[in-house]
């Protein structure tokens, strides 16, 4: 399969599996980030890292789940993954109406880190290889995710620069400018 080389993984994104996991990576990044970040970094990384869970949610719950349950034709894993999010998102709101100076705000970031991690780990050992063995075109949805994708990052004002500011915060060699998307196969 083709495909492109992600500037904030190093990994190749050929499909919908791919780029929810590279995805995953990313947030994983600006966890490790946040977790490090000086007290007037906080701020900014955490509205940073809210949006991508944002989008994140959103395509999967637009997009890749309507998709997969009917592929699947299983709908418990899809319910599974809703409440999953559900409660991330209840985490989120929690964090999301807190400064970083509050006393809460570092464990309520941590309990949310607790939650998408473990949703993270089902997604990829329990949904992912079965969304691979369905008969679900990944390459049209993983286009159609990218597409979405980067109008909800336009909206929110996240750019691939945006994107990749907590990795760059680790590794200032990383190069920047150009999307991250699905690259169609060449037949």
């Amino acid at each position: 399969m083709a495909g492109v080389p992600t500037e904030e993984t190093d990994q190749v994104v050929t499909d919908a599996v791919d780029l929810l996991t590279r995805d995953h990576r990313l947030v994983d990044e600006l966890f490790a980030s946040f977790a490090q970040a000086a007290p007037q970094q906080l701020d900014p990384l955490a509205r940073r890292l809210w949006k991508m869970l944002r989008i994140h949610t959103q395509i999967e719950e637009e997009l890749f789940y309507p998709a997969t349950r009917r592929a699947l034709g299983d709908g418990s894993l899809i319910d599974h993954a809703e409440h999953d999010h559900d409660e991330a998102k209840r985490a989120l709101t929690r964090v999301e109406s807190m400064a970083s100076d509050n006393g809460e705000f570092k464990k309520a970031v941590e309990e949310l880190h607790e939650l998408v991690t473990k949703h993270v780990q089902w997604e990829e050992n329990e949904l992912f290889p079965k969304v691979r063995q369905a008969k679900l075109d990944l390459i049209a949805l993983g286009i159609t995710l990218a597409e979405r994708r980067d109008t909800l990052m336009d909206v929110l004002g996240l750019h691939g620069d945006d994107e990749e500011g907590a990795a760059n915060m680790r590794d200032i060699q990383r190069p920047t400018g150009q999307r991250v998307g699905v690259v169609r196969q060449s037949t």
